[in-house]
């Protein structure tokens, strides 16, 4: 029951964000796909390159960073070739949404079944808690915009998943097993094999550095993402690139001085709110260490994953929206301040838990890489749906550690949490797009 109500939930808010411009998104156009959904898609700062890629095999992510995400593209742009040239309908949007709408409906899943299975808290509070996780700003947003996010968000909720059930078990992680979970959580994000990586530590112990676990676990997964992403790279990249120079040079001839104006003016906020970055090489350009933290971990890390701002609401960092906003009411930093006191309650009820050691240890890592090395730190929130999965988990040791009598006031505070949270965010999301 709660998949199938996971499920028309997600359809619903996979279809307001296509109806949102359904003339344009399904337009079977030969060419302008860049145009088409560059122009009218703005969520946060999420990006619809796979509507892109699905649309006209045009790549615009990082293939270093999401080795195999053309991959599991390119099967359904071949798939939507065919239909637009039968239909001329671009069903793209359709292609990417049903994987959308899947891999939200199975972290529902697996954050149901961890609860219930693994921190053994009844089905009411599994219920309660998951509706909670949903509710939170950027783990509602993913399962309905055309990104990454919500694949990966699949990924880690199944690998915590599959590793709390080995700890029960008492069983160890298989290097055939790492090596398949390795393949597709760092293939989908790179950063997401580290937390696989953790979990086989947790899992397996010491036994995660025999030879043979290396080699089948660590090593073949990560060297056949290494042979696709060359291979990839060589066969459709190196050519766009070359188109895309050849354009470009075209377009400086003609392009008109509102054009240029409307450019420079751009290139101005974007310099002006972009990341302070720490260098110029691939590594130190991704890292930011002079953004103040404390604005950041309050606004953002914390308060825009959890509740949206209204002001500048689903606001693009790199065109209109500051990368630091505050809240119009004092109400909304308690919810997001009550809701951190609950995670951290439930981390400290919890911390005696392997399960619970394991996702703080998943936690530390992203609070390394966004907080400390400044990693996206100017739109941190888009990570959330990586790691906020983690708060029901602790809440749920909390839950089972509070005294009898206090029980009740704390279901009734998640309850009231999740239904303002859900209502807030929704709001302001529908609003967006209609």
């Amino acid at each position: 029951m709660i998949a199938i109500a996971a499920l028309i939930i997600f359809i619903l808010l996979n279809t307001l964000m296509i109806s949102s411009h359904w003339a344009a998104y399904t337009k079977g156009a030969p060419g302008g796909f860049w145009t088409l959904f560059t122009h009218r898609f703005g969520m946060s700062g999420y990006d619809c390159w796979s509507w892109i890629t699905v649309s006209g095999m045009r790549i615009h992510f990082e293939t270093e960073r999401h080795p195999l995400y053309l991959t599991f593209l390119y099967p359904m742009y071949l798939l939507n070739q065919w239909l637009m040239d039968w239909t001329n309908t671009n069903f793209a949007v359709f292609l990417i949404g049903s994987v959308l709408v899947f891999s939200a409906v199975y972290s529902v899943v697996f954050t149901y079944r961890t609860l219930r299975e693994l921190v053994l808290v009844d089905r009411r509070h599994a219920l309660l808690l998951v509706a909670l996780l949903f509710g939170f700003g950027h783990v509602m947003i993913p399962p309905m915009v055309p990104d990454h996010f919500v694949i990966s968000m699949m990924l880690l909720t199944m690998t915590v998943y599959m590793a709390g059930k080995k700890m029960v078990k008492h069983r160890e992680l298989t290097p055939w097993q790492s090596m398949a979970l390795l393949f597709f959580t760092s293939g989908i994000a790179v950063s997401n094999g580290v937390k696989t990586l953790l979990a086989a530590l947790f899992v397996n112990g010491r036994k995660v550095f025999r030879p043979r676990f290396i080699l089948i676990g660590v090593l073949l997964p990560l060297a056949a993402l290494f042979a696709i992403q060359r291979t990839q790279y060589d066969a459709f990249e190196v050519p766009q690139q070359q188109a895309i120079e050849r354009i470009e040079k075209a377009n400086a001839k003609k392009n008109d001085l509102k054009r240029k104006k409307a450019t420079e003016s751009h290139n101005a906020w974007v310099k002006a709110h972009d990341m302070k970055r720490a260098g110029h090489s691939e590594l130190t350009q991704l890292m930011d260490f002079e953004t103040p933290r404390l604005p950041v971990i309050i606004e953002d890390f914390f308060g825009e994953s959890l509740l949206l701002h209204r002001d500048h609401a689903l606001g693009d960092v790199y065109v209109d929206r500051p990368s630091i906003i505050h809240y119009h009411a004092w109400w909304c930093y308690a919810i997001v301040g009550v809701v951190v006191l609950l995670f951290a309650g439930g981390i400290i009820a919890g911390r005696r838990d392997r399960l619970m050691q394991m996702l703080l240890c998943w936690w530390a890592f992203d609070v390394t890489l966004n907080l400390v090395l400044g990693f996206a730190i100017n739109e941190v929130y888009i990570m959330a749906s990586g790691w906020a999965f983690i708060i029901p988990v602790a809440i749920a040791h909390l839950i089972k550690a509070v005294p009898r009598h206090l029980l009740f006031p704390l279901e009734a505070l998640l309850l009231f949490l999740a239904l303002f949270l859900w209502t807030n965010n929704l709001t302001l999301i529908v609003n967006h797009l209609t």
